[in-house]
């Protein structure tokens, strides 16, 4: 047939617009919230972040097209030129057709994304859509080789059902190792990107299998040989995936420090993503007096002589240890990654193996408020004690800290080491 009549009878080209209404509508609702990533933007990451939610239903909707197009291809019959026309060039169009219509559509809702950020695509969105193109190819192949096999009636139900259980069931088990190899796509962070391990994870098993369904769909019969060829080939693939994923935990390990860097300042240097440099010098003043203040205060020993913004950070957690701090809300794209409370609550970190908590929330308050957080962590602490109800209530916190001000800079030392040694006291 040739390739422009196959478009006009294709049921995925028949089906296109109402996938497309279809894939507008679960953009429009699974984006609503993009707009931390707008502050900061990654290609890779805005583009993961809109084809999380369609992948499945893109691997369902072709894998059941692909059904549909082999059943009507036999009730044509069209398999019964086999003798004149191989199996694998009657397959090979349709097929193109199902996996180049849904690529279409996911390619949009990636471009979405990157267009609502504002960035262009680079290589790492394009590795991210070929990864998505592979990965519906392989259930476009396996939703042929059912199609063919099975009735019309329940074929592309069948395996499109299938499909989309088997790729988002996984996500909801504490099972961690199956959420990275069932071809779902993984959302990755700024300055990442699909690490060689997790794009290995993602298509192998999925791969495997359709190439299982085609050496099974090869033999006009279905032997014992082929039985056995096919099983081993899914088998290994879905075993050398949970080789490469079975130590990860929820978040794949990905590419990192892909984003670049601008570093900027004495002591301390500051670094943020280039992205978000435009106020880099007013920030490091900021971050240049908050830690004169600290040490002023006795809070800290020394100054450190780098901040790193988490977003940018080798790993991303707060470390207020050592010369090199990561701080996180330096720049608006990754507010919503860290309370302003957590600077104080890690400036203070854990004096001791065993300290009183309830001791040590009058060290961590006079490091809020000497670092203008005071309020964020009076809330948390709200929230952590049952209003007040457990341990020191607000205004004895308020009380001790107003008592404090009024103490001379080396007095205020000597209190703040006083209260660390008895945190510490009272804990054992």
């Amino acid at each position: 047939m040739r390739f422009s009549s196959a478009l006009r009878t294709h049921p995925a080209v028949l089906a296109f617009p109402v996938i497309g209404l279809f894939f507008t509508y679960v953009f429009l609702t699974s984006t609503r919230n993009i707009e931390p990533l707008i502050a900061v933007p990654w290609p890779a990451q805005a583009a993961s972040y809109a084809v999380h939610a369609p992948v499945p239903m893109a691997a369902a909707a072709v894998a059941g097209l692909a059904a549909v197009e082999a059943t009507r291809l036999r009730a044509l019959g069209t398999w019964e030129l086999g003798a004149a026309r191989a199996t694998w060039r009657i397959a090979v169009q349709p097929v193109l057709i199902t996996v180049l219509s849904l690529s279409v559509l996911t390619a949009g809702v990636t471009a979405g994304g990157l267009w609502v950020v504002g960035v262009p695509p680079d290589l790492y969105v394009l590795h991210l859509m070929g990864i998505v193109v592979v990965l519906l190819t392989a259930h476009a192949v396996i939703g042929f080789v059912i199609g063919r096999r099975l009735h019309a009636l329940y074929a592309a139900p069948l395996v499109s059902v299938a499909v989309f259980i088997g790729i988002s069931f996984p996500l909801g088990t504490d099972s961690y190792w199956a959420h990275h190899v069932t071809g779902s796509i993984s959302w990755v962070g700024f300055g990442e990107a699909y690490s060689l391990s997790m794009t290995a994870a993602a298509v192998l098993p999925t791969v495997c299998l359709a190439l299982a369904c085609v050496v099974l769909a090869g033999p006009r019969r279905i032997g014992v040989a082929s039985v056995a060829a096919s099983l081993v080939i899914a088998v290994s693939g879905l075993l050398g995936a949970y080789g490469i994923a079975k130590d990860w935990r929820s978040i794949a390990p990905a590419a990192k420090g892909l984003a670049p860097v601008t570093c900027e300042g004495g002591t301390p240097e500051v670094c943020l993503p280039s992205a978000a440099s435009g106020h880099i010098g007013e920030i490091q003043a900021g971050l240049a007096d908050m830690t004169a203040r600290l040490q002023a205060r006795g809070i800290i020993a020394e100054k450190p002589t780098r901040i790193t913004d988490i977003t940018v950070a080798d790993i991303q957690q707060l470390d207020t240890t050592g010369e090199h701090w990561t701080l996180g809300g330096l720049v608006p794209g990754n507010a919503d990654k860290v309370l302003r409370e957590n600077i104080a609550i890690a400036v203070v970190g854990i004096p001791c193996e065993r300290p009183d908590w309830n001791t040590l929330h009058f060290n961590t308050l006079w490091a809020a408020r000497t670092t203008g957080v005071e309020s964020d962590y009076l809330a948390w602490l709200s929230r952590e004690t049952q209003e007040f109800s457990q341990g020191q209530s607000r205004e004895q916190l308020l009380a001790e800290m107003a008592g404090v001000s009024k103490l001379s800079p080396q007095e205020q030392k000597t209190w703040y080491a006083e209260r660390l040694r008895h945190a510490c006291r009272a804990g054992r």
